[in-house]
């Protein structure tokens, strides 16, 4: 929770810095006919950063484009097993990124970039960082969900697949909803 609090304080701040050096890139631009040679690249570097952190955040909170519709049709278990299969699936990819990354990194020691004068291994950092801080948060959620693949109850299971739903949809729970139905 702390780390989560502190990526997104990272973004907030990298949004804030890409918005102002291009706002005065193009107040610097169109007002005194001058710009800066390295405001385009450090935004872009920024934005890189910026993704990377972010889709760890976003991983963190189970928050990526998917598709639920089969795992929720396999009942509480059988989500459990897809959501442990999908998980190892994620970490053997970002496995692949992580190790890819590296030895971008490794490899872009040689250059500067031409804007900035920085290395390059500052900009490429991000990826093999931002791909391990999602395998910190999926090997998370994999050991939480076998733990209650093995340890809880169906009935268990189901309420917290209801409880997941109707916050994720806004929606009241179904026991609530006949609770509520048979009452009026």
């Amino acid at each position: 929770m702390r780390l989560e609090k502190l990526e997104t304080k990272f973004c907030n701040l990298l949004s804030f810095l890409m918005s102002l050096v291009v706002v005065v890139q193009i107040f610097s631009r169109y007002i005194f006919n001058y710009s800066f040679v390295w405001a385009e690249e450090f935004v872009r570097y920024l934005m890189i950063w910026m993704v990377m952190i972010g889709a760890a955040l976003v991983q963190s909170k189970n928050d990526h484009i998917r598709i639920d519709f089969f795992p929720l049709l396999a009942g509480p278990r059988g989500r459990r097993i897809l959501e442990t299969l999908f998980r190892l699936c994620t970490l053997i990819f970002l496995t692949v990124l992580v190790y890819k990354g590296i030895k971008a990194v490794y490899f872009s020691r040689l250059f500067e970039s031409p804007g900035l004068r920085i290395s390059m291994v500052w900009p490429t950092l991000a990826i093999p960082s931002g791909a391990m801080l999602m395998g910190l948060y999926t090997l998370s959620a994999l050991f939480r969900d076998l733990y209650r693949l093995v340890i809880w109850p169906n009935e268990k299971l189901r309420e917290e697949d209801e409880r997941l739903t109707s916050e994720k949809y806004n929606t009241l729970p179904t026991s609530y909803q006949e609770d509520s139905s048979q009452g009026s």
